[in-house]
């Protein structure tokens, strides 16, 4: 290697002790370093003279006895020096010289080419002299196998021009691990890699020519020693058509620009592959993907393809570990990469805007890039909301928590800041001055209904407030959510649900809240088959009942229902007339019972059970006149 001493070249210097010239010439250690050694013939002689003094000068010259070696000769690499090693001398400086190898590959070009030893024309794996900087790495083209197939996936990223760069850590300075990375290590501290998530869902047509085969999908992941891994589908019996494995496959990526993805369609009975696909890890889209299969020769296959899904995700940095991304990148690509920033209330037709930002990008900046085409930025600004989690049903519902952010805040630190285990989700709103004045004036109003009232209003209105959805408003709004406090009752709920619905022409025609009533409709928890099945249970508020109070008894899906005091009546009437005959079923079949005490349990039934109004008594009294009866 270049980076050598001479000194430490020995063993070159007894191999060429050994060796004699057979073209009358032998180095010369020259006057000048890096100058070549000149020819030595006498003028006028013939050329086996010259071959014969040439062999005695070398005989008897001490001077000649000792040629100089390649690093003595070649002081200052050229980039045009060009150093062509056997295989299996490039693998002894990989293993031993991994770093040394690396900054060889720097500044001087270095050829690998197979053993002869490799009769059958086969090639060695190419991938680990690529991951040390090595150029040109010779393979015969008259076998396809693996490493001709990752040969072509390396080189169809840029249409297959023959050209394509090196990754940024084996020749920029300004990446963090330049200098610093071995490729052969199998232990990397302090590196949080990426993690993989793929799917295969199914495949079309994967055994061309063999409509019987029992397929099975072999999946290897192909890059560094620490990176590589392989995993395996079960076989579908007798199915090449449409097989379904729909199979979960996870592993973690730590150097991502040298890291290949093969997916293999093995034949289960005989062994054989009968389709494949090599693509690099940084071609492969994340979402559902149709993957075009090739033959062993790298053709492709029309009518064979495999439906996958994929997902990357970065793993949170635990115990002061970086992402791999980082580590790998260059400081300039880093400063430049785009992110994808979504922003909730921008002025559009759209709820929300996803704008690209780059690390620096700070908080006016981004509001400058929003508002730029509505003329005055000032009446707006950006804000960060949080919402809190509900671990369970039970738990009362908090509200969200604004605060403004600073000019000089930067975006993407403040989204990679948000943790969802932590209980809550966030996201970034742009509001108008206008807006927030309002906001600061209901929370106002808010807290002063709650001290006038005397319940325990002192502390602050936000927490003695709680969210209630009512269905069935209007035909024009099926919903709505108000935010009332936690001592509101059924009629107070109403009055505000009418108010909201102010645009609805059917409330307008009835606008008195006390024609109206709030139903409470709750589903039990499904525990066994017979709860699963069960119809949901309906139950009419009374008018200064605390709704929610009525709201945290649920034990499972519950909603309130917006309904006019006719409706229920007519709803009554029937209920009433159903649980008559119903009763009337029960008694029938305990002639054991007399009627004292038939009339004692059903009046204990009718106290006991949901019903207050007075259509439902009159239906309790019409069943003790037929239990009398």
């Amino acid at each position: 290697l270049s980076t050598l001493s001479p000194a430490g070249s020995g063993r070159g210097k007894d191999r060429g002790k050994s060796r004699k010239s057979i073209f009358g010439t032998a180095p010369a250690r020259s006057s000048t370093p890096g100058e070549a050694a000149t020819q030595s013939r006498a003028p006028g002689k013939g050329g086996a003279e010259c071959l014969r003094l040439s062999w005695e000068e070398q005989q008897t010259s001490p001077v000649l006895n000792t040629p100089a070696s390649l690093s003595a000769i070649i002081r200052t690499p050229k980039c045009y020096h060009i150093s062509s090693v056997n295989e299996n001398a490039a693998k002894r400086l990989c293993r031993r010289y991994s770093q040394k190898l690396i900054q060889h590959t720097v500044c001087q070009l270095l050829r690998t080419y197979p053993a002869a030893t490799r009769i059958d024309s086969a090639n060695p794996n190419p991938l680990p002299f690529w991951l040390h900087g090595v150029q040109l790495v010779a393979l015969n083209y008259q076998t396809d196998d693996l490493p001709m197939q990752l040969n072509t996936a390396l080189f169809e990223a840029n249409g297959g021009c023959g050209y394509v760069l090196k990754p940024a850590v084996l020749w920029d300075r300004g990446c963090p691990l330049y200098q610093q990375f071995s490729p052969m290590e199998r232990d990397l501290e302090n590196m949080s890699p990426a993690v993989y998530s793929l799917t295969i869902v199914s495949g079309q047509n994967v055994c061309p020519g063999n409509s019987a085969g029992s397929p099975c999908i072999e999946v290897d992941v192909l890059g560094m020693p620490v990176d590589s891994c392989h995993f395996r589908t079960k076989p579908i019996h007798r199915n090449t058509l449409n097989p379904m494995w729909s199979e979960h496959f996870q592993f973690t990526v730590h150097f991502e620009e040298m890291c290949f993805l093969r997916i293999a369609v093995v034949e289960n009975n005989s062994s054989q592959t009968t389709a494949q696909r090599t693509l690099p890890l940084k071609a492969l889209k994340p979402g559902y993907r149709h993957v075009q299969l090739r033959t062993q020769h790298n053709e492709s296959l029309e009518v064979s393809s495999l439906f996958i899904y994929s997902c990357r995700t970065e793993e949170g940095p635990t115990g002061g570990a970086i992402t791999s991304s980082m580590l790998f990148s260059p400081e300039e690509r880093r400063t430049a990469q785009q992110h994808r920033v979504t922003v909730h209330g921008a002025p559009g037709p759209e709820p929300f805007t996803v704008v690209c930002v780059t690390e620096q990008t700070t908080a006016k900046q981004l509001l400058d890039t929003i508002v730029a085409s509505t003329g005055n930025p000032s009446e707006y600004f950006l804000c960060e909301e949080k919402l809190p989690l509900l671990k369970e049903r039970s738990e009362v519902k908090r509200c969200a928590q604004h605060r403004h952010l600073a000019p000089e805040e930067e975006v993407i630190r403040l989204v990679e800041s948000w943790h969802t285990e932590e209980g809550y989700v966030a996201r970034i709103c742009l509001k108008t001055r206008e807006e927030n004045f309002n906001e600061k004036n209901t929370v106002l109003e808010g807290e002063e209904e709650v001290t006038v009232g005397g319940r325990d209003g002192g502390s602050g209105g936000e927490e003695d407030m709680f969210f209630v959805q009512v269905h069935d408003v209007s035909p024009e709004q099926p919903h709505t959510v108000i935010k009332a406090p936690r001592y509101s009752t059924a009629q107070d709920i109403i009055q505000q649900t009418l108010s909201k619905a102010k645009y609805s022409y059917s409330i307008l025609c009835n606008p008195n809240p006390s024609d109206y009533v709030l139903m409470e409709e709750v589903t039990k928890e499904a525990g066994s088959k017979k709860s699963s099945t069960a119809k949901p249970l309906q139950r009419v508020l009374l008018d200064h009942e605390c709704v929610y109070q009525a709201q945290s008894r649920w034990r499972g899906a519950g909603k309130f229902i917006l309904k006019l005091k006719e409706q229920v009546v007519r709803e009554d009437k029937r209920k009433g007339i159903s649980f008559a005959s119903e009763l009337k079923k029960l008694t029938s079949r305990s002639r054991s019972v007399s009627s004292g005490g038939g009339v004692s349990q059903s009046v204990t039934l009718c106290h006991d059970g949901p019903a207050h109004s007075k259509d439902e008594r009159a239906a309790c009294c019409v069943a003790l006149t037929e239990i009398q009866e």
